[in-house]
Protein backbone atom coordinates (compact mmCIF):
# COMPACT_ATOMS: atom_id res chain seq x y z
CA UNK A 1 0.00 0.00 0.00
CA UNK A 2 0.98 3.74 -0.50
CA UNK A 3 -0.70 6.87 0.76
CA UNK A 4 -0.42 9.31 -2.03
CA UNK A 5 -2.09 12.48 -3.44
CA UNK A 6 -4.95 11.31 -5.96
CA UNK A 7 -5.85 12.67 -9.31
CA UNK A 8 -9.35 13.97 -9.38
CA UNK A 9 -10.45 11.23 -11.63
CA UNK A 10 -9.20 9.25 -9.20
CA UNK A 11 -11.19 10.70 -6.30
CA UNK A 12 -14.06 11.17 -7.96
CA UNK A 13 -14.32 7.41 -9.87
CA UNK A 14 -13.42 6.38 -5.92
CA UNK A 15 -15.81 8.31 -4.43
CA UNK A 16 -18.56 8.05 -6.60
CA UNK A 17 -18.98 3.78 -6.26
CA UNK A 18 -19.02 4.47 -2.35
CA UNK A 19 -21.27 5.84 0.09
CA UNK A 20 -20.22 9.30 1.20
CA UNK A 21 -21.28 12.55 3.22
CA UNK A 22 -21.65 15.60 1.11
CA UNK A 23 -18.64 17.35 1.26
CA UNK A 24 -16.84 14.19 0.57
CA UNK A 25 -16.86 15.88 -2.53
CA UNK A 26 -15.07 16.99 -5.60
CA UNK A 27 -16.86 19.92 -5.97
CA UNK A 28 -15.89 21.19 -2.64
CA UNK A 29 -12.25 20.83 -3.03
CA UNK A 30 -12.57 22.24 -6.66
CA UNK A 31 -14.09 25.81 -4.80
CA UNK A 32 -11.65 25.70 -1.82
CA UNK A 33 -8.71 25.57 -4.43
CA UNK A 34 -9.71 27.81 -6.63
CA UNK A 35 -10.42 30.80 -3.94
CA UNK A 36 -7.76 29.74 -0.90
CA UNK A 37 -5.33 26.60 -2.77
CA UNK A 38 -6.08 25.26 0.76
CA UNK A 39 -7.43 21.71 -0.46
CA UNK A 40 -6.20 18.34 -0.68
CA UNK A 41 -6.98 15.32 -1.92
CA UNK A 42 -5.44 12.08 -0.16
CA UNK A 43 -5.74 8.32 -0.33
CA UNK A 44 -4.23 4.99 -0.16
CA UNK A 45 -3.91 2.88 -3.37
CA UNK A 46 -2.31 -0.79 -3.23
CA UNK A 47 0.28 -2.05 -5.10
CA UNK A 48 -1.66 -2.17 -8.28
CA UNK A 49 -2.85 0.95 -7.69
CA UNK A 50 -6.14 0.79 -7.45
CA UNK A 51 -7.73 3.25 -4.61
CA UNK A 52 -8.57 1.75 -1.39
CA UNK A 53 -9.30 4.86 0.58
CA UNK A 54 -9.65 8.83 -0.37
CA UNK A 55 -10.23 12.05 1.35
CA UNK A 56 -10.88 15.80 0.87
CA UNK A 57 -8.84 17.15 3.38
CA UNK A 58 -8.84 20.88 4.24
CA UNK A 59 -6.75 23.18 6.14
CA UNK A 60 -6.59 26.81 7.41
CA UNK A 61 -3.77 28.74 9.37
CA UNK A 62 -3.33 29.11 12.90
CA UNK A 63 0.06 29.93 15.08
CA UNK A 64 1.00 32.15 12.19
CA UNK A 65 2.84 30.16 10.33
CA UNK A 66 1.53 26.92 10.58
CA UNK A 67 -1.85 25.02 9.79
CA UNK A 68 -5.14 23.06 10.91
CA UNK A 69 -6.53 20.06 8.87
CA UNK A 70 -10.23 18.81 8.61
CA UNK A 71 -11.57 15.67 7.02
CA UNK A 72 -14.86 16.70 6.46
CA UNK A 73 -16.60 13.35 7.05
CA UNK A 74 -14.01 11.18 5.78
CA UNK A 75 -12.01 9.69 5.06
CA UNK A 76 -14.03 7.47 2.78
CA UNK A 77 -12.33 4.01 3.23
CA UNK A 78 -13.61 0.34 4.64
CA UNK A 79 -13.37 1.01 8.39
CA UNK A 80 -14.05 -2.94 9.26
CA UNK A 81 -9.67 -3.13 7.29
CA UNK A 82 -8.02 -2.62 10.02
CA UNK A 83 -4.72 -2.65 8.26
CA UNK A 84 -6.25 0.07 5.94
CA UNK A 85 -7.68 2.01 8.63
CA UNK A 86 -4.27 2.38 10.55
CA UNK A 87 -2.07 2.67 7.58
CA UNK A 88 -3.91 5.37 6.33
CA UNK A 89 -4.49 7.25 9.48
CA UNK A 90 -0.89 6.52 10.50
CA UNK A 91 0.35 8.32 7.27
CA UNK A 92 -2.27 11.24 7.81
CA UNK A 93 0.00 12.18 10.70
CA UNK A 94 2.90 12.19 9.04
CA UNK A 95 1.31 13.87 5.81
CA UNK A 96 0.19 16.61 7.63
CA UNK A 97 3.11 16.95 9.19
CA UNK A 98 4.81 17.55 6.50
CA UNK A 99 2.67 20.34 5.40
CA UNK A 100 2.86 22.38 8.74
CA UNK A 101 -0.28 20.82 10.17
CA UNK A 102 -0.46 21.33 14.36
CA UNK A 103 -3.46 19.06 14.79
CA UNK A 104 -5.74 17.01 12.27
CA UNK A 105 -9.63 17.06 13.08
CA UNK A 106 -11.15 13.70 12.08
CA UNK A 107 -15.55 12.97 12.04
CA UNK A 108 -15.94 9.98 10.55
CA UNK A 109 -18.99 9.32 8.45
CA UNK A 110 -19.79 6.22 11.48
CA UNK A 111 -22.95 5.22 13.19
CA UNK A 112 -22.63 4.45 16.86
CA UNK A 113 -26.43 4.00 17.66
CA UNK A 114 -29.76 4.00 15.30
CA UNK A 115 -32.31 5.57 18.54
CA UNK A 116 -36.05 6.00 17.92
CA UNK A 117 -37.59 9.50 17.54
CA UNK A 118 -37.55 9.39 21.42
CA UNK A 119 -33.95 8.98 21.68
CA UNK A 120 -33.85 4.69 22.94
CA UNK A 121 -31.50 2.87 21.20
CA UNK A 122 -32.60 0.25 18.92
CA UNK A 123 -29.38 -0.73 17.24
CA UNK A 124 -25.52 -0.21 18.89
CA UNK A 125 -22.80 -0.73 16.50
CA UNK A 126 -19.81 -2.05 18.29
CA UNK A 127 -17.10 0.85 17.00
CA UNK A 128 -14.18 -0.34 19.41
CA UNK A 129 -11.83 -2.04 17.05
CA UNK A 130 -12.02 1.32 15.44
CA UNK A 131 -11.80 3.20 18.51
CA UNK A 132 -8.85 1.07 19.51
CA UNK A 133 -7.08 1.88 16.64
CA UNK A 134 -7.38 5.35 16.57
CA UNK A 135 -6.43 5.60 19.91
CA UNK A 136 -3.31 3.32 19.91
CA UNK A 137 -2.51 5.61 16.94
CA UNK A 138 -3.19 9.20 19.06
CA UNK A 139 -6.29 10.28 18.07
CA UNK A 140 -8.16 11.73 21.01
CA UNK A 141 -11.53 11.07 21.42
CA UNK A 142 -13.64 14.36 21.92
CA UNK A 143 -16.71 12.37 23.79
CA UNK A 144 -20.16 11.72 22.71
CA UNK A 145 -21.67 15.34 22.38
CA UNK A 146 -24.63 16.69 22.46
CA UNK A 147 -26.07 19.91 20.98
CA UNK A 148 -24.54 22.09 17.95
CA UNK A 149 -20.69 23.49 17.71
CA UNK A 150 -19.30 25.69 15.32
CA UNK A 151 -16.57 23.72 15.52
CA UNK A 152 -17.67 20.42 14.21
CA UNK A 153 -20.78 19.14 12.50
CA UNK A 154 -23.78 17.69 13.48
CA UNK A 155 -23.23 14.32 15.28
CA UNK A 156 -27.10 13.54 15.82
CA UNK A 157 -29.26 13.45 12.44
CA UNK A 158 -32.52 12.28 11.35
CA UNK A 159 -33.11 10.37 8.96
CA UNK A 160 -36.06 9.02 6.70
CA UNK A 161 -34.90 5.33 4.76
CA UNK A 162 -37.55 5.37 1.78
CA UNK A 163 -36.04 2.81 -0.65
CA UNK A 164 -38.55 0.23 -1.89
CA UNK A 165 -41.89 2.18 -0.87
CA UNK A 166 -43.81 4.13 -2.48
CA UNK A 167 -45.82 7.75 -2.12
CA UNK A 168 -48.66 6.03 -0.61
CA UNK A 169 -46.86 4.01 1.56
CA UNK A 170 -44.27 7.00 2.88
CA UNK A 171 -47.46 9.24 3.18
CA UNK A 172 -49.19 6.25 5.52
CA UNK A 173 -45.95 5.34 8.01
CA UNK A 174 -46.01 9.51 8.66
CA UNK A 175 -48.30 10.27 11.61
CA UNK A 176 -51.78 11.42 11.44
CA UNK A 177 -51.33 14.99 11.64
CA UNK A 178 -48.42 15.46 9.48
CA UNK A 179 -49.99 13.22 6.84
CA UNK A 180 -52.80 15.52 7.23
CA UNK A 181 -51.02 18.43 6.80
CA UNK A 182 -48.76 17.28 3.74
CA UNK A 183 -52.40 16.73 1.74
CA UNK A 184 -53.80 20.01 2.97
CA UNK A 185 -51.24 21.64 1.04
CA UNK A 186 -51.96 20.04 -1.73
CA UNK A 187 -55.29 20.51 -1.90
CA UNK A 188 -55.37 24.41 -1.07
CA UNK A 189 -52.55 24.21 -4.04
CA UNK A 190 -49.19 25.34 -1.88
CA UNK A 191 -46.03 25.15 -4.72
CA UNK A 192 -42.58 24.93 -4.82
CA UNK A 193 -39.94 26.20 -7.05
CA UNK A 194 -36.47 26.30 -6.86
CA UNK A 195 -34.99 30.01 -6.44
CA UNK A 196 -31.95 31.29 -8.72
CA UNK A 197 -28.85 32.31 -7.03
CA UNK A 198 -29.96 35.67 -7.74
CA UNK A 199 -33.51 35.26 -5.70
CA UNK A 200 -31.46 34.13 -2.38
CA UNK A 201 -32.62 37.44 -0.20
CA UNK A 202 -35.90 35.63 -0.43
CA UNK A 203 -34.59 32.64 1.12
CA UNK A 204 -32.38 34.87 3.58
CA UNK A 205 -36.12 36.25 4.50
CA UNK A 206 -37.41 33.71 5.66
CA UNK A 207 -34.09 31.78 7.17
CA UNK A 208 -34.17 35.16 9.65
CA UNK A 209 -37.40 34.42 11.18
CA UNK A 210 -36.45 31.20 12.46
CA UNK A 211 -33.20 32.75 13.89
CA UNK A 212 -35.43 34.90 15.75
CA UNK A 213 -37.52 32.62 16.55
CA UNK A 214 -34.88 29.80 17.97
CA UNK A 215 -32.50 32.57 19.29
CA UNK A 216 -29.51 31.87 17.41
CA UNK A 217 -27.25 33.92 15.01
CA UNK A 218 -25.66 31.58 11.91
CA UNK A 219 -24.89 32.47 8.75
CA UNK A 220 -24.90 35.74 6.73
CA UNK A 221 -26.11 35.49 3.38
CA UNK A 222 -23.05 35.16 1.30
CA UNK A 223 -22.98 31.61 2.96
CA UNK A 224 -25.63 30.31 1.29
CA UNK A 225 -24.66 31.88 -1.98
CA UNK A 226 -21.36 30.42 -1.59
CA UNK A 227 -22.77 26.20 -1.04
CA UNK A 228 -24.62 27.08 -4.14
CA UNK A 229 -21.65 28.10 -5.79
CA UNK A 230 -19.55 25.25 -4.56
CA UNK A 231 -21.99 21.95 -5.00
CA UNK A 232 -23.68 23.70 -8.13
CA UNK A 233 -26.51 21.46 -9.72
CA UNK A 234 -26.09 19.43 -6.38
CA UNK A 235 -27.78 22.15 -3.99
CA UNK A 236 -31.12 23.72 -4.51
CA UNK A 237 -32.80 26.36 -2.56
CA UNK A 238 -36.19 25.03 -2.40
CA UNK A 239 -39.19 28.37 -1.74
CA UNK A 240 -42.97 27.08 -1.16
CA UNK A 241 -45.57 29.48 -2.02
CA UNK A 242 -48.91 29.85 -2.02
CA UNK A 243 -50.87 31.90 -4.77
CA UNK A 244 -53.71 33.82 -3.25
CA UNK A 245 -55.97 34.45 -5.99
CA UNK A 246 -55.49 30.67 -7.08
CA UNK A 247 -56.73 29.42 -3.51
CA UNK A 248 -59.66 31.76 -3.67
CA UNK A 249 -60.23 29.99 -6.58
CA UNK A 250 -60.45 26.71 -5.15
CA UNK A 251 -62.26 28.15 -2.33
CA UNK A 252 -65.27 29.25 -4.33
CA UNK A 253 -65.31 26.27 -5.79
CA UNK A 254 -65.79 24.20 -2.15
CA UNK A 255 -68.58 26.85 -1.44
CA UNK A 256 -70.35 25.73 -4.27
CA UNK A 257 -69.88 22.32 -3.64
CA UNK A 258 -71.31 22.88 -0.43
CA UNK A 259 -74.17 24.93 -1.46
CA UNK A 260 -74.97 21.73 -3.87
CA UNK A 261 -74.89 19.48 -0.78
CA UNK A 262 -77.12 22.15 1.42
CA UNK A 263 -79.47 22.04 -1.03
CA UNK A 264 -79.50 18.28 -1.60
CA UNK A 265 -79.76 17.77 2.21
CA UNK A 266 -82.87 20.41 2.20
CA UNK A 267 -84.64 18.25 -0.20
CA UNK A 268 -84.17 14.93 1.76
CA UNK A 269 -85.55 16.60 4.61
CA UNK A 270 -88.64 17.67 2.81
CA UNK A 271 -88.97 14.15 2.35
CA UNK A 272 -88.10 12.54 5.76
CA UNK A 273 -88.35 15.69 8.04
CA UNK A 274 -87.46 13.40 11.36
CA UNK A 275 -84.27 12.08 10.32
CA UNK A 276 -81.51 12.45 12.46
CA UNK A 277 -79.19 11.47 10.14
CA UNK A 278 -79.40 14.27 7.68
CA UNK A 279 -80.22 16.91 10.17
CA UNK A 280 -76.94 16.32 11.47
CA UNK A 281 -75.42 16.30 7.88
CA UNK A 282 -76.93 19.39 6.77
CA UNK A 283 -75.97 21.20 10.17
CA UNK A 284 -72.52 19.97 9.11
CA UNK A 285 -72.57 21.54 6.07
CA UNK A 286 -73.79 25.21 6.94
CA UNK A 287 -71.21 25.29 9.77
CA UNK A 288 -68.54 24.13 6.97
CA UNK A 289 -69.69 27.17 4.44
CA UNK A 290 -69.32 29.65 7.02
CA UNK A 291 -65.92 28.13 7.96
CA UNK A 292 -64.83 28.41 3.92
CA UNK A 293 -66.67 32.07 4.06
CA UNK A 294 -64.51 33.15 6.61
CA UNK A 295 -61.25 32.01 5.11
CA UNK A 296 -62.78 33.99 1.85
CA UNK A 297 -62.93 36.96 3.57
CA UNK A 298 -59.74 36.58 5.40
CA UNK A 299 -58.01 35.91 2.42
CA UNK A 300 -58.83 38.87 0.39
CA UNK A 301 -58.15 40.75 3.20
CA UNK A 302 -55.37 39.06 3.20
CA UNK A 303 -54.38 39.83 -0.29
CA UNK A 304 -54.47 43.84 0.29
CA UNK A 305 -52.46 43.77 2.66
CA UNK A 306 -49.78 41.49 1.39
CA UNK A 307 -50.39 40.82 -1.97
CA UNK A 308 -51.26 37.88 -4.51
CA UNK A 309 -48.05 35.68 -3.72
CA UNK A 310 -47.04 34.57 -0.40
CA UNK A 311 -43.80 33.04 0.56
CA UNK A 312 -44.02 30.73 2.98
CA UNK A 313 -41.29 28.52 3.86
CA UNK A 314 -38.06 27.66 2.17
CA UNK A 315 -34.72 25.59 2.52
CA UNK A 316 -31.38 24.23 1.38
CA UNK A 317 -30.74 21.32 -0.23
CA UNK A 318 -27.71 19.12 -0.82
CA UNK A 319 -28.66 16.18 -3.09
CA UNK A 320 -26.00 12.76 -3.23
CA UNK A 321 -26.05 10.02 -5.24
CA UNK A 322 -27.22 8.57 -1.56
CA UNK A 323 -29.06 10.98 0.21
CA UNK A 324 -31.12 13.99 -0.05
CA UNK A 325 -29.71 16.51 3.27
CA UNK A 326 -32.18 19.17 4.31
CA UNK A 327 -30.24 21.74 5.72
CA UNK A 328 -30.80 25.29 6.87
CA UNK A 329 -34.57 26.56 6.80
CA UNK A 330 -37.20 29.13 7.48
CA UNK A 331 -40.64 30.11 7.54
CA UNK A 332 -42.69 33.02 8.04
CA UNK A 333 -44.87 32.55 11.25
CA UNK A 334 -47.60 35.00 9.95
CA UNK A 335 -48.21 32.27 7.40
CA UNK A 336 -48.24 28.91 9.51
CA UNK A 337 -51.75 27.70 8.48
CA UNK A 338 -50.59 27.30 4.71
CA UNK A 339 -48.11 24.78 5.87
CA UNK A 340 -45.74 25.47 3.95
CA UNK A 341 -42.37 23.70 5.36
CA UNK A 342 -44.88 20.48 5.24
CA UNK A 343 -45.05 21.17 1.17
CA UNK A 344 -41.45 21.62 1.07
CA UNK A 345 -40.96 18.42 2.53
CA UNK A 346 -43.05 16.30 0.59
CA UNK A 347 -41.93 18.00 -2.54
CA UNK A 348 -38.35 16.64 -1.99
CA UNK A 349 -39.09 13.51 -0.77
CA UNK A 350 -40.52 12.73 -3.77
CA UNK A 351 -37.94 14.36 -5.54
CA UNK A 352 -36.05 11.28 -3.94
CA UNK A 353 -37.92 9.23 -4.54
CA UNK A 354 -38.08 9.97 -8.41
CA UNK A 355 -34.03 9.91 -8.47
CA UNK A 356 -33.74 6.72 -6.62
CA UNK A 357 -32.15 8.30 -3.87
CA UNK A 358 -32.44 5.94 -0.82
CA UNK A 359 -32.01 8.00 2.24
CA UNK A 360 -33.65 11.58 3.18
CA UNK A 361 -31.54 13.19 5.84
CA UNK A 362 -33.90 15.74 8.10
CA UNK A 363 -29.95 15.99 9.01
CA UNK A 364 -29.44 17.73 12.63
CA UNK A 365 -30.86 17.73 16.24
CA UNK A 366 -28.97 18.62 19.06
CA UNK A 367 -29.42 14.65 20.77
CA UNK A 368 -31.56 15.59 24.02
CA UNK A 369 -34.61 14.29 23.90
CA UNK A 370 -38.11 15.09 25.92
CA UNK A 371 -39.99 18.09 26.53
CA UNK A 372 -37.21 20.34 27.65
CA UNK A 373 -35.14 19.66 25.09
CA UNK A 374 -34.82 23.52 23.16
CA UNK A 375 -35.28 21.57 19.42
CA UNK A 376 -38.69 19.43 20.47
CA UNK A 377 -40.58 21.25 18.52
CA UNK A 378 -38.68 20.82 15.22
CA UNK A 379 -37.52 16.83 16.75
CA UNK A 380 -41.48 16.73 16.53
CA UNK A 381 -41.71 17.88 13.05
CA UNK A 382 -39.14 15.51 11.88
CA UNK A 383 -40.79 12.36 13.80
CA UNK A 384 -43.74 13.16 11.87
CA UNK A 385 -42.47 12.37 8.56
CA UNK A 386 -41.71 8.14 10.34
CA UNK A 387 -37.84 9.14 10.88
CA UNK A 388 -35.03 7.31 12.97
CA UNK A 389 -32.49 8.98 14.74
CA UNK A 390 -28.72 7.95 14.02
CA UNK A 391 -25.80 8.98 15.89
CA UNK A 392 -22.24 8.98 14.96
CA UNK A 393 -19.20 7.88 16.87
CA UNK A 394 -18.10 11.82 16.96
CA UNK A 395 -14.85 13.34 16.33
CA UNK A 396 -10.98 12.54 16.97
CA UNK A 397 -8.57 15.04 17.48
CA UNK A 398 -4.80 14.08 16.58
CA UNK A 399 -2.11 16.65 18.03
CA UNK A 400 0.50 16.63 15.19
CA UNK A 401 2.90 18.88 16.79
CA UNK A 402 1.54 18.68 20.29
CA UNK A 403 3.76 21.33 21.67
CA UNK A 404 2.39 23.64 19.39
CA UNK A 405 -1.31 22.11 19.87
CA UNK A 406 -1.09 22.84 23.87
CA UNK A 407 0.52 26.05 22.94
CA UNK A 408 -3.03 26.68 20.42
CA UNK A 409 -5.45 25.58 22.89
CA UNK A 410 -4.18 27.71 25.46
CA UNK A 411 -4.51 31.17 22.91
CA UNK A 412 -8.55 29.84 22.93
Amino acid sequence: MKFTILTREEFDEFAQSHFKHYTQSLKLYDYRQKNNNDSHIVGVKDDNNKVLAACVLTEARILRYYKYFYTHRGPILDYDNLSLLNYFFENLKVYTWKHKGVYVLVDPYIIENIRNPDGKIIKHYNNEQIMNALRNLGYLHQGYSIGYSNMSQIRWMSVLNIDDKSEQQLLKDMNYQTRRNVLKTIEISVKVRTLSINEISKFYRLFQMAEKKHGFKFREEEYFKQMLDIYKEDAMIKLAYIDLIEYLDILQEKILTIEKQIENSKSILIKYPNSKKNKTLLSQLESQKISVEKKIFRTRKLIKRDGKILDLAAALFICTKDEVYYLSSGSNPKYNEYMGAYRLQWEMIRYAKEHKINRYNFYGIIGKFGLDAEDYGVQQFKKGFNTHIEELIGDFIIPVRPLLYKIYNLKQ
